[in-house]
């Protein structure tokens, strides 16, 4: 049985996961269209559909995961977030990588 603070932890974890990896389905298929076969998402990067800014952009999450991906300090939280958007692309054929441009913040960067 969940506390209620491991189920609020689990649902700010998988709504946060899925929000992530639908507004990076979102630049893949906006690059797509555009006839590219790469597309760099990061901490400015706005994502529209229909001319509407969609909420939740830019990326929120890219200074957290940059911590925990670059640094000593621990965050499993940041950690398994990153990991579910990773096994997500990569299931379905997708090379993405986390890079960083300033050394604060990650961005994703997906080919295919």
């Amino acid at each position: 049985m969940f506390t209620a603070t491991n189920a609020r932890t689990q649902s700010v974890t998988s709504v946060a996961t899925e929000t992530e990896i639908a507004l990076l389905n979102l630049n893949v298929l906006r690059a797509v269209t555009a006839g590219n076969v790469t597309v760099t998402v990061n901490k400015t990067t706005t994502t529209a559909l229909n001319g509407n800014t969609v909420v939740g952009t830019p990326m929120t999450l890219a200074t957290q995961y940059y911590t925990a991906w670059q640094t000593s300090t621990a965050n499993a939280l940041a950690t398994g977030q990153m990991q579910s958007v990773i096994d997500n692309f990569a299931k379905l054929g997708y090379t993405i990588s986390r890079i960083s441009t300033d050394g604060t913040n990650i961005s994703w960067q997906i080919s295919w």
